[in-house]
């Protein structure tokens, strides 16, 4: 039978194993992907004006604020009201994600022709690399918001922040386009009462294989 003192020392191994595997996976990835990341940023430069890399503040593990690095995927300097009255709807009044990423993919006209390409293809995610090695993420774990959206949460919701936030997820390998907030939040929290770095390498197996599907549309 588990004592509470074999049940903290498992999570306390499995959160050091877990911190040394993610900084030294980003680093590597960041050598081997290089010279891609190098075309995706000159890419970005010709296709619009400004700065290759986006830098958008998030809320993370215990509510700690952080900057978030992605390569830019919209025009500079855009209103994003209508972003903002679209998030309000999928936290606060519980529309699905489909409606989310339609809105973000195809409606949006702040999104620049390689952007678009960059989202389809989640390639515009490459850079929080980086905040993998700062220590602000984990590979696996619920994604982070923005302030905007953690405004309306309700206390059962900030459960996600017991964890680092994380380039992939439960959430992105469940079917995530017909989930609603509620859903999404579900699956954070199942994540966070079961993880184990085998789970981790399931999600990060499982999130190649829905990526490559994705690009395949």
């Amino acid at each position: 039978m588990l004592t509470l003192k074999k049940v903290i020392q498992t999570l306390t191994t499995y959160v050091w194993w877990e911190n040394i595997f993610d900084r030294a996976f980003a680093l590597l990835a960041l050598v081997i992907l290089s010279p891609f990341l190098a075309i995706i940023t000159i890419s970005i430069r010709i296709d619009t004006p400004g700065n290759p890399l986006f830098r958008q503040e998030r809320v993370g593990k215990d509510g700690r604020r952080f900057i978030l690095y992605k390569f830019r995927s919209m025009y500079v300097d855009n209103d994003d009201s209508q972003y903002k009255a679209m998030l309000r709807q999928y936290v606060a009044e519980g529309i699905t994600s489909n409606l989310v990423e339609i809105h973000n993919l195809v409606n949006n006209p702040r999104v620049t022709k390689v952007g678009a390409v960059l989202r389809k293809t989640n390639l515009d995610e490459l850079p929080q690399l980086f905040n993998i090695i700062k220590g602000d993420m984990a590979i696996v774990g619920p994604r982070p918001d923005i302030p905007f959206a953690v405004e309306m949460y309700q206390e059962r919701h900030r459960k996600r922040f017991i964890v680092k936030p994380g380039l992939t997820g439960l959430w992105q390998v469940s079917g995530r386009r017909n989930m609603s907030f509620e859903d999404m939040v579900a699956l954070d929290i199942d994540y966070i009462t079961k993880q184990s770095l085998l789970l981790d390498v399931k999600i990060c197996l499982l999130t190649l294989v829905v990526a490559m599907k994705e690009r395949s549309i």
